[in-house]
C-alpha cells in the first residue's frame, strides 16, 4: 500500500472532530479487553496543526470504504469528516507512525462508535491513518450458529410434539424442535440473551424457524421492556363480535379480525417503509382453528386439546397449514392471505417458552405482568361466546378469555435469515442484536 505524505495544506480549513483517548498505561490498555476509552477532549485539526493541550496526535487521515466487503486499496476514498452510519475500523489496514519514523505501528487501539473515532495514543507526535469499512455485520444464520455452538441445552423438551409437563421459570434453555419447514430452535425459561433492536423498537427472539427466519415478539419502544404496559403496543379486543366460531379466526371470509386490522396499521406506520424488505412472509403465523373435542355444549379447538387435553402435547407445526398458516403471497406454504407479514404468538410457542396450562410463571422471558393475546382459538359456547388463549398477567395460559374483552397486543414478526446485525451485540438487554440497514 502506498503511504501518502500528509501535507499541512491538505488540512487547511478542514475540521475533523475526533475523540482522542490518552492511554497512560499503553500495554495494559491494549491487552485488557475490558479497558475503557477515556475521553479527554475533542480536537480540531486546522492547517495540519492540533489545537490540543497535549499535542499527542499531529495528523489524522481518514479513508472510507466505497463498496461493502472490498478491502482493496482502490475501494477507499479520502474523507475530511468522520462519517455517520454503520462502520468499523479496519484494523489490518489502519496504522499510525511517529513523526520522523515511517515504521507502521499496528498496536494502537482504534474504534468507531456513535459516529466518532477513538484512538488510544501512547506517544506524542503520533500520525494516524484510519480506514473505515462498512460494517459487515452478523447474519441471522451466524446468530443461530453462535447459539448452537455449544450444543442444545440439557433439560429441553422432547425433540418433536413435546409433552409439556410443567413450567420453566429458572433455567435459560436453547432447544431444538420441528416446525412445518424442518428443524426449529427455540428459547425456553429465564432467557436474557435473546434481545433484538430494530430501529427504535425492542424485541425478544422466540425461535429460529425451520426456513432460517427469526421469529420475534415486541417488547418496547425506545426502551427494552420486560414488565408493564410498555411491552405491548396497546390493549384491544381480538374481535368486536363474539357469537360465532368464525370470530376466533384471524381472518374470516374476506373480513379481517379487529386485531389483524390493528396489527396491519401498526406495521404500515412503523415497519413497512424502513424495514419491510427485511421481513420474511413465508414462515407465517398459525391461527389453528381446526375443531377439536366437545364437552358440556362447548366446542373446543385443537390448541385447547393439545395444551389442556390428556396428552398436553404442544407442537410448533400448524394444523392444516393451507388454511390456518397465514403467510404472504409468493411462498411455498400457507394460505398466502396476508398483505403484511405480522401476527401474534401461538399458545404452543408460549408452552415451549416455559408456560403451562393454568400454572403461574413469573420467571420465563414471556412474562410481563400484563395479559396479552395469542393467536390460538380456545373454545366456543353459544351462550358465552368465543374465547381465544391469552397469556395472563400471572404468566399462565387463560382459556376463558372472551374475544370482546380487551387485553394487550404484542406484535410478532419474522426476520429473513440473511438479515444483517451490527457488530458488538450479544443479545442482552443492554447490548441487543441491532438490525443493520445501510
Amino acid at each position: 500500500m502506498k503511504i501518502e505524505k500528509l501535507s499541512k495544506g491538505k488540512f487547511i480549513k478542514t475540521s475533523i472532530i475526533v475523540l482522542v483517548v490518552v492511554s497512560i498505561f499503553g500495554v495494559i490498555f491494549i491487552n485488557k479487553s475490558k479497558a475503557k476509552y477515556r475521553v479527554t477532549q475533542s480536537i480540531q485539526v486546522v492547517s495540519g496543526e492540533v489545537n490540543y493541550k497535549v499535542p499527542d496526535l499531529n495528523v489524522l487521515a481518514l479513508y472510507k470504504q466505497k463498496n461493502k466487503g472490498d478491502t482493496s486499496d482502490g475501494n477507499y476514498e479520502s474523507i475530511t469528516d468522520v462519517p455517520s452510519g454503520n462502520y468499523v475500523v479496519n484494523t489490518d489496514k489502519s496504522y499510525c507512525t511517529i513523526v520522523g519514523d515511517d515504521a507502521q505501528l499496528k498496536d494502537i487501539p482504534m474504534k468507531y462508535e456513535d459516529n466518532k473515532v477513538y484512538i488510544g495514543i501512547k506517544r506524542k507526535g503520533t500520525k494516524c491513518y484510519v480506514y473505515l469499512d462498512i460494517d459487515p455485520g452478523t447474519s441471522g444464520m451466524d446468530l443461530l450458529a453462535k447459539y448452537t455452538l455449544n450444543g442444545i441445552s440439557d433439560g429441553c423438551l422432547a425433540y418433536e410434539d413435546a409433552p409439556i409437563t410443567g413450567i420453566q421459570s429458572s433455567k435459560s434453555l436453547f432447544c431444538k424442535g420441528k416446525d412445518d419447514f424442518g428443524d426449529t430452535y427455540y428459547f425456553r425459561g429465564a432467557v436474557t440473551n435473546n434481545w433484538v433492536k430494530i430501529g427504535n423498537f425492542y424485541w425478544r427472539i422466540i425461535r429460529f424457524n425451520g426456513n432460517g427466519s427469526i421469529r420475534l415478539i415486541y417488547s418496547g419502544d425506545g426502551n427494552a421492556e420486560t414488565i408493564g404496559a410498555s411491552t405491548q403496543t396497546k390493549t384491544l379486543t381480538y374481535n368486536s363480535q363474539w357469537n360465532s366460531t368464525q370470530y376466533l379466526k384471524y381472518v374470516y371470509g374476506s373480513t379481517d379480525s379487529t386485531i389483524k386490522a390493528d396489527l396491519d396499521s401498526w406495521y404500515d406506520d412503523n415497519l413497512k417503509s424502513s424495514y419491510g424488505s427485511l421481513m420474511d412472509g413465508e414462515a407465517g403465523f398459525c391461527n389453528d382453528a381446526d375443531s377439536g373435542s366437545t364437552s358440556n355444549d362447548y366446542q373446543y379447538f385443537k390448541p385447547y386439546d393439545r395444551i389442556y387435553g390428556y396428552t398436553k402435547t404442544a407442537t410448533l407445526k400448524c394444523g392444516t397449514p393451507t388454511t390456518n398458516l397465514f403467510t404472504t403471497s409468493g411462498g411455498t406454504k400457507g394460505n398466502q392471505k396476508l398483505a403484511n407479514p405480522i401476527g401474534l404468538i401461538t399458545v404452543d410457542e408460549v408452552s415451549f417458552a416455559g408456560g403451562f396450562g393454568g400454572l403461574n410463571n413469573n420467571g420465563y422471558y414471556l412474562y410481563t405482568g400484563q395479559a396479552y393475546w395469542t393467536m390460538s382459538p380456545c373454545s366456543f359456547h353459544s351462550s358465552y361466546g368465543a374465547n381465544v388463549f391469552v397469556v395472563d398477567n400471572n404468566g399462565y395460559l387463560n382459556i376463558n378469555h372472551y374475544v370482546g374483552f380487551p387485553v394487550g397486543v404484542r406484535p410478532v414478526i419474522n426476520l429473513k435469515a440473511n438479515t444483517t446485525f451490527k457488530e458488538g451485540g450479544d443479545g442482552t438487554k443492554e447490548h441487543p442484536y441491532e438490525v443493520s440497514v445501510q
